[in-house]
């Protein structure tokens, strides 16, 4: 049982990169029981932006949906980020610590040591839009003749099979746009979405973690065990780095659209802890 009581908590969620807010509907639903919770729905640049320029207008944006958010008096003002989320809620949290007392990320792995070395070779050579996810999602299917035929294409892939009953559906609702000439594509283009990946943010993110420290604000991690993001980060340097507040969940990188219940628990068992 949880010893806070409801509203309490007033928590900004940060979505994850080609997941716009509504495709957490059940997750956030679950929060709701222990806290008040807001999300900006999308955030997303211009498709003509520079590569390098995506991060930091996600990062405005992400700010002033924070700034601009009502919150009770008393209420702890919570971030709650996942995967990109959750490096924009730490930038967010260490640009304006005032009146931020936690950060949770969920599956937001930072890569130390010779990953992070590897990570940075990777970006200023350009490699990073050779390997890992950035290639990946500039080759991504797009567009399809319809919604149902959207829907039928991706409950076909594993990693969507093991998402909750229903959040597919979200996924079709929110995810996809519909096409001037008819059919639908993603909401958020598959070159934005591999600028983001090659991008990444992660020493910023790592010097945020630290900031936050000194000005005590608390910094969790909640992990998927079969996470291949976070494999590739380094579970046991996440470990270290987050300590006590280090959480595992046997789940992969999408807990929140793979396990809602179980991943809104953790994120209020990270928050009484």
């Amino acid at each position: 049982m949880y010893s806070c009581m409801r509203h309490s908590f007033h928590i900004t969620f940060l979505h994850a990169n080609g997941y716009p807010t509504g495709v957490y509907r059940q997750f956030l639903a679950a929060l709701t029981a222990h806290a008040t919770v807001d999300a900006p729905a999308i955030l997303e640049t211009a498709p003509d932006s520079a590569p390098h320029h995506r991060w930091p207008l996600m990062l405005d944006h992400a700010i002033a949906s924070i700034r601009t958010s009502a919150h009770e008096p008393g209420q702890q003002r919570i971030l709650v980020g996942h995967s990109m989320g959750g490096y924009l809620a730490l930038q967010a949290a260490a640009k304006h610590p005032e009146g931020i007392s936690q950060v949770v990320l969920i599956e937001s792995p930072i890569p130390t040591g010779w990953q992070s070395a590897v990570l940075s070779f990777a970006q200023i050579t350009g490699l990073a839009y050779k390997g890992g996810p950035a290639p990946v999602a500039a080759h991504r299917r797009d567009t399809w003749t319809s919604r149902s035929a959207a829907h039928e294409f991706f409950a076909g892939k594993p990693f969507v099979q093991r998402w909750a009953p229903g959040v597919l559906g979200d996924f079709i609702d929110h995810a996809l746009v519909d096409i001037a000439d008819g059919g639908v594509k993603l909401r958020i283009p598959r070159k934005t979405e591999r600028d983001i990946y090659a991008n990444v943010a992660h020493r910023k993110a790592l010097a945020a973690v630290r900031k936050l420290r000194k000005h005590n604000v608390r910094v969790s991690f909640i992990a998927g065990e079969h996470s291949a993001e976070l494999r590739m980060a380094g579970i046991a340097s996440n470990e270290r780095l987050f300590g006590q507040r280090f959480q595992r969940l046997p789940h992969g990188h999408l807990i929140p659209l793979e396990k809602p219940q179980a991943c809104a628990d953790a994120v209020i068992r990270a928050l009484d802890r």
